[in-house]
């Protein structure tokens, strides 16, 4: 598994295959535990990806349970070992909203990511400057503290390595609303148009932009679908935030193909990659005209 790969994400990839060998090898969640010798409550934890056991010897005797072989078992002990690690954003958990946190492992997890953001500027593609001012108007509307902008800013700021270091693909498609909504003042709009440009120019990163006067459809609220490479997880999953700013994970198989026409259907008004740098060096002419 790729060395980005996250604790809490390795914990929901391993809990995905331990459901899958103890279905195939037709135990029920309280016959596992009763051969571990363990509360079946533990089972469903660790098959959740919420924790693991107390002692390695329980994992090693739900392997043998189960008959993994000799070189699966060795793999997926060094994924147990590794997932009980902390992840970066684990010391911020208590400040985030709702969700994030799950959401965060599994964008570390990802392979690709199709995003649609019809207001501000996505979150992966935002500078510091725009992401503190987006953040902090809307501290006193939410009742946040300086301690929450702050750390939101840093994880917002860490989550854009998955693109500039860790190669995760991102196809994003944003209303041109999401550009002309001003944030932080003219300045802070120009950097962020050009930071657009610059990310848009990676060989794993594509934004296209619905202009205003296109008479195309149009989706209330953004969301973001995520695709991995490993069969045995439930993919791909998407994610969006709820009207109380609480992010949610979906990964039933009807509301993700729902999320999955959706963005292909914005996609077929959106403009061409090709015409994204053009499109905002014009927008930033606009803002230092006005």
């Amino acid at each position: 598994m790729a060395a980005n790969v996250r604790a809490t994400f390795l914990r929901i990839t391993l809990g995905a295959e331990l459901t899958r060998l103890r279905e195939q090898a037709g135990l029920t969640g309280d016959q596992a535990a009763r051969k571990v010798g363990c509360a079946p409550s533990a089972i469903s934890r660790v098959e959740s990806g919420t924790s693991g056991f107390q002692r390695i010897e329980q994992f090693a005797k739900l392997l043998d349970a189960y008959e993994v072989s000799r070189q699966d078992m060795a793999v997926l002990t060094d994924w147990y070992k590794n997932a009980k690690q902390e992840d970066w954003w684990t010391p911020k958990a208590s400040v985030l909203p709702s969700g994030l946190s799950t959401y965060l492992a599994f964008e570390s997890g990802a392979k690709i990511a199709r995003a649609w953001t019809p207001m501000v500027v996505n979150g992966l593609l935002q500078t510091e400057s725009y992401a503190n001012a987006l953040i902090e108007t809307a501290r006193i509307a939410d009742d946040r503290t300086e301690e929450f902008v702050e750390n939101a800013v840093v994880v917002r700021m860490n989550r854009k390595k998955r693109i500039t270091d860790e190669g995760m693909e991102l196809l994003c498609i944003m209303d041109q609303s999401a550009l002309t909504n001003m944030v932080g003042g003219p300045e802070i709009m120009r950097e962020q148009f050009e930071e657009i440009k610059r990310l848009a120019a990676l060989p794993n990163v594509a934004v296209r932009i619905i202009p205003t006067c296109a008479p195309a459809y149009r989706v209330f609220g953004d969301f973001l679908l995520l695709d991995f490479d490993r069969k045995e997880l439930p993919g791909p999953v998407v994610a969006s935030p709820s009207v109380g700013g609480e992010t949610r994970v979906l990964s039933k198989e009807r509301p993700v193909k729902q999320f999955i026409r959706r963005f292909e259907h914005l996609a077929q008004s959106a403009l061409p990659v090709h015409e994204t740098p053009t499109f905002l060096d014009q927008l930033a002419r606009e803002v230092k005209a006005s």
